[in-house]
């Protein structure tokens, strides 16, 4: 008659493996796999055995990663935090009205007052070019085409 293996004991197990037993041995006596042993007992062959796992089931696109990719619950809520309040109404999340705190007029808000900057107005000096304005020299197309439009009328 075969004996009934026992019940699942972290402790038990740690001390079997710490004082030389294999993994097969203490998974006969558990009735367990040895991987499944292994796994329980090493958290790091554990991740190992699912990234294997992963990988044979679902490539990832290159720059992916595979864990680590999870928000902690501090982070979730300290990100949340940051949101500002919704405060628009039916009409504006309905038409995509962004929320007043994000809008360009809070931003405009936000930003120091202007007073302290001087604009002057833009002063012309000799070979300065403005918007269309020929200065001697430049070769315009046309030029040396001699006109008939004169003073007066056509001659």
């Amino acid at each position: 008659m075969a004996s009934r293996p026992m019940t699942w004991d972290l402790d038990l197990a740690g001390r079997m493996r710490g004082s030389g037993m294999k993994f097969n041995q203490i998974a006969v006596v558990f009735g367990l796999s040895p991987d499944t042993v292994h796994c329980r007992l090493d958290p790091d062959y554990r991740r190992k055995r699912a990234d294997a796992k992963l990988a044979r089931c679902q490539p990832v696109a290159p720059g992916f990663r595979r864990q680590d990719d999870r928000v902690t619950r501090a982070e979730f809520a300290a990100r949340l935090a940051e949101l500002p309040d919704d405060d628009r109404d039916l009409t504006a999340r309905v038409l995509g009205d962004p929320v007043f705190a994000r809008s360009a007029a809070a931003k405009a808000a936000r930003r120091p007052a202007a007073s302290n900057n001087i604009t002057l107005p833009r002063l012309s000096f000799l070979g300065d070019k403005v918007c269309g304005e020929k200065t001697p020299g430049d070769k315009m197309p046309r030029d040396d085409i001699p006109r008939d439009n004169m003073a007066g009328g056509r001659r």
